[in-house]
């Protein structure tokens, strides 16, 4: 057996240092994670978000051909409300359509889109 070494392993300060440093990384880390999943998470919001405005444009188009509003008054007990306005002169007649929803963490929903205004043809 060899006689133990005064140099052998590592001191008090550098495992302190070494402890330091990764508990440093670990935090970093482990804030990119939330980070992550709250950026995922809100995207996903997003995207439901968009599908459901798209449906709601399909359905404004369909009822602006038809000159209903059945479709329309349906989005509005779903809790997103959509707010038509005129837009334009003679030449160039278009409709702004906000579309919004309200929650109740008080972020609201908002999509804004320009449609042009449709001939209504009588069969």
């Amino acid at each position: 057996m060899t006689p133990a070494n005064s140099e052998d392993g590592f001191s008090i300060l550098e495992m302190i240092v070494a402890m330091t440093i990764l508990a440093l990384v670990l935090g970093i880390a482990s804030q990119t994670i939330v980070l992550a999943s709250r950026s995922i998470v809100k995207a996903r919001e997003q995207v439901e978000a968009a599908r459901k405005v798209r449906a709601i444009m399909a359905q404004y188009d369909a009822d602006a051909e038809s000159g209903g509003t059945a479709g329309l008054d349906a989005v509005a007990k779903s809790g997103w409300m959509v707010k038509v306005q005129p837009m334009g002169d003679a030449k160039a007649k278009i409709t702004a359509i906000v579309i919004e929803k309200s929650s109740t963490s008080g972020a609201n929903q908002s999509f804004l889109t320009f449609m042009p205004v449709r001939q209504q043809t009588r069969p």
